[in-house]
């Protein structure tokens, strides 16, 4: 049997612990002192935290990868766990999760962040991703707004970043706003939901709405379900937003 478990820090065990509880994992062994140290499982995912009370979650770096044909059962897992203690599907800050994408490279993955920052990475092997059949003009559109989108996907933790990353999404769906395809959809709400970290609800909501009510997604509603649960997380994002004094 060979097993690798990664070992992540964190400032408070006991804090950790819910959060991970809260995913569906359960605490096999937690060791308060003298060292503390806690194993955390759920089915074969076995995750291990040592407590450091120097750790700074926000300037935290580690990280790790876990390959598995489990990974859209897991997301589904972890972001319907999410919703139901947050009360909305956290996207930013700590904790955060982010959606799941399908990867050029093909990998569907998705990354979430705990509440000492450490970052998870979780992902199945897909074929090489299979498009729909485009025109050419499309197409062409379609590989453009995959550059702005692989952009975007880079810098927008990066809150000093936001401005550009904005400013190239806004120019790809003006570019590219007739040439329906599922590339530009994405882009729309990458762009609400950077819309609404900036501040500009009113943005976000028009962006939402053109997505849900798009004739061409309307009529594959089968094939965009998880596009539509991101425009849902979304728009109850504004709504508490709306909510707050």
């Amino acid at each position: 049997m060979n097993i690798i478990t990664p070992i992540f820090p964190c400032r408070s065990l006991d804090e950790l612990i819910d959060f991970y509880r809260v995913l569906g994992f359960e605490a096999t062994y937690h060791q308060k002192s003298p060292n503390p140290y806690a194993i955390l499982e759920k089915g074969w995912l076995r995750l291990d935290f040592y407590g450091i009370k120097q750790h700074v979650p926000n300037q935290c770096y580690h990280t790790c990868y876990i390959l598995t044909d489990e990974a859209d059962e897991l997301y589904e897992a972890f972001t319907n766990a999410l919703r139901s203690h947050y009360g909305k599907l956290p996207t930013r800050g700590l904790p955060r999760i982010s959606e799941i994408r399908d990867k050029k490279f093909g990998v569907r993955e998705f990354m979430f962040s705990d509440v000492a920052g450490n970052c998870i990475r979780i992902g199945r092997k897909i074929a090489i991703q299979e498009e729909e059949t485009y025109s050419k003009e499309v197409e062409a559109a379609s590989k453009r707004l995959s550059l702005a989108l692989d952009f975007a996907y880079k810098s927008e933790d990066e809150e000093d970043e936001l401005e550009k990353v904005s400013a190239v999404l806004d120019k790809a769906i003006e570019k590219d706003k007739d040439h329906h395809c599922r590339n530009l959809y994405k882009v729309m709400i990458l762009r609400a939901d950077l819309a609404i970290a900036q501040g500009d609800p009113a943005k976000a909501v028009l962006l939402l709405e053109r997505v849900r009510n798009s004739p061409y997604i309307q009529s594959r509603l089968d094939k965009f379900n998880t596009e539509l649960q991101r425009v849902t997380d979304l728009e109850q994002k504004i709504d508490d937003h709306r909510l707050t004094p």
